[in-house]
C-alpha cells in the first residue's frame, strides 16, 4: 500500500462525470468525506453512496474544519481496563477524503511527524492514517484570511495526496501522488486519459494567477526578517499585552488549527469499566500548563498567548524542522477577538521597543 506524498508523476485528465463515478465508488467502499456548502462556507460531511450520484461541489479554498479531526480525534479512548478490549478501536474503518487543500496536507504532515514518524507512535492515530485515501485539489478562490505564501507555501498541493485535481476546461487535470493513487487509477482506467500539454499549461496559468492573488492580499503583512527572530527579540516586551488585549481565552484558534495537537488524558468509568480518554486541549487555557500542586509557569494570559506564537514559530521549527503554521487562516476566521496572526507577526517586527528588545544573534 502506498503512502500519500510518494510522488509518482502521472498527469492525467478526467471529465466531471468520471469524478462523480469515482466518488460514488469510494462512497460504497469507505467513509467518504466531501465538502458540502453551508451558510458559513464548506464543511466536511460524510457522503452516502446514493448522494454521490450528483456532481460533487468544488470548494475554491479550504473547508471550515481542518482534516486533523478525522484521524487525531477530539475525543478518543486510548486505554481500557480489561486485556480483551485493550486493542479495541485500533482497526478503524477506511476513510476517503475529497477536497483537501495544500494547507490541510501540510498540517497532516506536521501531525505525522509528532504522532507517527518517530519512536513514540500514537497507536490510534497511526492505525487510522494507514487506512485513508486523499483526493486533494488546487485552491481557485482563496479566502481573504489565507496567507500560505507568507510562510513559503503555495495554494496548490505539491505532496501528501493520493490524487490531486486541478480544474481546467472540460474537466480536471489529475496528478498521481502515490502508489495508492496509481492503484485507484488502475481500477478506473476508463475514467482517465493522458492530459494534453494545453491542459497542463492551463492548469499552470491558473496556479500562477491564484498564487499571485494570495501574495497581493498579503502584501501589507510582509516582513523582512524571519518570524523566529522577531518573536525572540520581543520575549520581554510589553507588546504581547497589546496584541493579546482582545483574546478571550476561548481556544478557538487551537481547535481550528490543522497543526495544533495538544491533548490531555482523563479517566472515566461510564459503565463500570475504567477507560482513559484523550481530549483536545488548548495552550491558551489557564489550566493547560498547570502542574501537581496547582502551580503553572504561565499564569497570565499574555504569557500563554506568547507561548502559542513561540511554539509555532520558534521551538517547533527547532525541534522538528518545520514551522507549525500552514497559513490556512482558520484562526483568523474563528477568533471572536478579531486577532489576525499576520498582523501580530508584523507588529512584532515593526513595533519593537528598543529599551526592552533582547539582542538576538
Amino acid at each position: 500500500m502506498g503512502v500519500a506524498g510518494e510522488q509518482c508523476g502521472d498527469v492525467l485528465f478526467m471529465e466531471p462525470g468520471g469524478l462523480r463515478d469515482l466518488l460514488r465508488g469510494l462512497a460504497g467502499e469507505s467513509a467518504l468525506l466531501s465538502p458540502t456548502r453551508t451558510e458559513h462556507g464548506f464543511d466536511l460531511i460524510r457522503v452516502e453512496p446514493g448522494e454521490a450520484a450528483v456532481d460533487p461541489p468544488w470548494n475554491g479554498a479550504r473547508t471550515i474544519p481542518p482534516l486533523k479531526g478525522l484521524w487525531f480525534r477530539p475525543a478518543a479512548v486510548v486505554a481500557r481496563s480489561t486485556p480483551e478490549t485493550s486493542g479495541a478501536g485500533l482497526d478503524p474503518a477506511p476513510i476517503a477524503v475529497y477536497g483537501a487543500r495544500a494547507c490541510d496536507l501540510q498540517g497532516l504532515a506536521i501531525l505525522d511527524r509528532v504522532l507517527r514518524d518517530h519512536v513514540f507512535r500514537e497507536p490510534v492515530y497511526c492505525a487510522s492514517r494507514e487506512r485513508n485515501l486523499i483526493i486533494s485539489g488546487d485552491c481557485t478562490e482563496p479566502a481573504e484570511s489565507c496567507f500560505c505564501t507568507l510562510l513559503g507555501g503555495l495554494p496548490h498541493p505539491t505532496a501528501g495526496f493520493d490524487l490531486n485535481l486541478a480544474p481546467v476546461s472540460g474537466g480536471y487535470v489529475v496528478e498521481v501522488g502515490s502508489a495508492r493513487g496509481r492503484a485507484l487509477v488502475g481500477q478506473h482506467t476508463g475514467r482517465f486519459a493522458p492530459a494534453s500539454s494545453e491542459q497542463v499549461e492551463e492548469r499552470d496559468r491558473a496556479r500562477q494567477q491564484v498564487e499571485e492573488r494570495v501574495r497581493r492580499q498579503n502584501e501589507r503583512f510582509a516582513t523582512r526578517e524571519p518570524f523566529e527572530r522577531a518573536i525572540e527579540k520581543n520575549l520581554k516586551t510589553r507588546i504581547w499585552g497589546e496584541v493579546a488585549a482582545t483574546c478571550v481565552e476561548c481556544g478557538a484558534c487551537n481547535l481550528a488549527c490543522p497543526t495544533c495537537h495538544c491533548f490531555q488524558l482523563q479517566d472515566a468509568a461510564p459503565s463500570g469499566a475504567p477507560l482513559r480518554f484523550s481530549l483536545w486541549d488548548s495552550c491558551i487555557s489557564a489550566g493547560h500548563a498547570r502542574m501537581a500542586g496547582g502551580g503553572t509557569p504561565r499564569l497570565q494570559l499574555t504569557e500563554r498567548f506568547k507561548n502559542h506564537y513561540y511554539h509555532k514559530f520558534v521551538s517547533f521549527p527547532r525541534n522538528w524542522g518545520v514551522t507549525a503554521c500552514t497559513g490556512c487562516g482558520r484562526c483568523i476566521d474563528v477568533c471572536p477577538g478579531r486577532i489576525d496572526k499576520r498582523s501580530v507577526l508584523l507588529q512584532l517586527e515593526t513595533r519593537w521597543i528598543p529599551s526592552e528588545v533582547a539582542e538576538v544573534e
